[in-house]
């Protein structure tokens, strides 16, 4: 017997609930109960019931009739819905609290037995902007995908700013600082920017500042003259340079960048992935490479430590394939 207060009743004796199961049912009451308390976990964690559906794998209207079934059981209102998102009433910040360990618990343990007894399987929903998974990626995931036939992968490239957890993201690749407090992050690979030009570029210069002359490709929105503050040496001995220079094309993707320099449309400051690639197909030629604009690494991010061993297959998969980039 667990002794709890039912939704609007008065603060004197507790009305008690019995939570016996009847003998001739329990194992699909038990498995109904667990179900319904494990999706509530995911509608709270995710804030919105359609994420928490594609993250289980089961329609939209299963997670609203198990939220209902296990309010319907405990007799208290455990969300608040509206047309955006859902939050936990007080008494579901609570029930929350009490039960999310326990679920994340069990379905490490399952997970961990279905790993020993099947192959990973399901889907997989990542995303990251244009240029980084058309140039990075896209290689890594086929090979993924050929060491994993029953994985299956959601891929989202886009330059906006992605929701993990509204839009059911499961993997994000970030470049620079992660700002979200309830995101993981974890290190992939540094993306400090350097100058690269096309190799035929009339460019004759025996000091960076006299770069300031020649024409560049620039990052949209940030004007047609920028101030670019580059460093070199280590930490004891650094130096600085400051390059006010003038944009004869601005853009908002370094992939767009990139391809706009290999043709001979300006120098660009871009991160050195893109000039790496550039370098190895010859159509790009580091400038003064010893100075660089130092930027945070490229992360990988996801929004709970608590992964489907599909994902923590993926995220070691990634990490492996750019250990010493």
């Amino acid at each position: 017997m667990i002794e709890t207060y039912g939704a609007g009743r008065p603060r004197g004796r507790p009305r008690p609930i019995d939570i016996r199961l009847q003998k001739r049912n329990s194992s699909r009451e038990l498995k109904a109960d667990k179900d319904n308390i494990a999706t509530f976990v995911e509608v709270i964690r995710r804030r919105s019931l359609a994420a928490a559906a594609r993250h289980l794998g089961v329609p939209k209207s299963t997670v609203s009739r198990r939220l209902a079934r296990l309010e319907e059981q405990l007799d208290t209102k455990l969300v608040h819905r509206d047309a955006r998102r859902v939050t936990a009433t007080s008494e579901g910040s609570r029930f929350y609290e009490s039960v999310v360990d326990a679920v994340d618990v069990l379905n490490t343990a399952v997970a961990t037995i279905e790993l020993n007894t099947t192959e990973p399987r399901g889907t997989i929903r990542v995303t990251a902007p244009g240029d980084l998974g058309r140039l990075l990626l896209i290689p890594h995931f086929v090979a993924f995908l050929e060491r994993y036939p029953d994985i299956s992968l959601d891929l989202v490239f886009t330059n906006r700013f992605v929701d993990l957890v509204q839009e059911g993201v499961d993997l994000a690749l970030r470049a620079g600082r992660v700002t979200e407090p309830n995101l993981i992050a974890r290190n992939l690979f540094p993306s400090d920017f350097r100058l690269a030009a096309h190799p035929g570029a009339d460019i004759e210069c025996t000091d960076i500042a006299e770069l300031e002359r020649y024409p560049f490709v620039l990052y949209r929105g940030r004007g047609r003259t920028q101030v670019f503050r580059l460093e070199r040496g280590s930490d004891e001995q650094r130096e600085s340079v400051e390059l006010t220079v003038h944009g004869r094309v601005n853009v908002d993707d370094y992939g767009a960048m990139a391809e706009l320099v290999a043709a001979g449309q300006g120098i660009g400051l871009m991160p050195e992935i893109h000039i790496a690639e550039g370098k190895r197909t010859g159509r790009l030629v580091p400038l003064f490479p010893e100075w660089s604009l130092p930027a945070p690494p490229v992360h990988l991010v996801y929004p709970t430590r608590q992964l489907p061993e599909r994902v923590r297959l993926l995220i070691d998969y990634l990490s492996h394939a750019f250990a010493g980039v």
